[in-house]
């Protein structure tokens, strides 16, 4: 169990989770003007706090030792598993927390969004590896941005997921089932090797 936390960094992940917590709270309801392919419409600057934790537990999931961890006697898939959870759930609860401390509603995103792109990212490493896996969520936030809108009225098309408002049960159900799919296949080894 040491090993597993030494090699993991899970420093790096508190860090990130730390960072979270501070670009959620001083974003709070802030939109910014971005560049789009469908309208002028401002988007919340907390759409990028999600890709914090993402970028964390990228690192903290290609922090392996293979052929230790294939040797050994400890289920580490699971640990991991347990801990790619645990971190989404603290950042739900995070986005709750500023959502009702400084009555920001758009900052209840940030929990949802994470959730989906964790997953997103989690699917993309079974596919193809922890390269990829790592620019997966920043390409999914990027692309949203660009051709995610339905028009000139700058309404979001409901596939967007972390466009959508805070409210919108569909989008929660979707991210809800994105993280369970990615880390039901986070125990399973990348389809396609990574280069070493």
């Amino acid at each position: 169990m040491r090993l597993w936390l030494r090699t993991r960094q899970i420093p790096v992940l508190a860090a990130a989770l730390a960072a979270y917590a501070a670009l959620t709270a001083a974003a709070g309801d802030t939109l910014v003007s971005l560049p789009s392919l469908g309208s002028d419409a401002a988007r919340p600057l907390v759409l990028f706090a999600p890709l914090l934790v993402c970028m964390g537990l990228a690192l903290f999931l290609s922090s392996r030792l293979p052929a230790a961890e294939a040797s050994g006697s400890r289920p580490v898939s699971r640990f991991d598993q347990a801990l790619v959870l645990a971190t989404v759930l603290t950042t739900v609860a995070v986005a709750q927390t500023v959502t009702v401390l400084l009555d920001a509603q758009i900052a209840n995103t940030a929990g949802r969004n994470t959730a989906f792109l964790v997953g997103l990212m989690l699917c993309a490493r079974r596919i193809a590896g922890h390269q990829v896996a790592a620019i997966t969520p920043v390409a999914w936030v990027i692309t949203m941005m660009l051709i995610g809108n339905s028009g000139g009225n700058g309404e979001a098309h409901p596939w967007t997921v972390i466009l959508m408002p805070p409210d919108h049960t569909p989008a929660a159900l979707a991210a809800t089932a994105m993280l369970a799919l990615g880390v039901a296949s986070a125990p399973a080894a990348p389809m396609l090797r990574d280069a070493n």
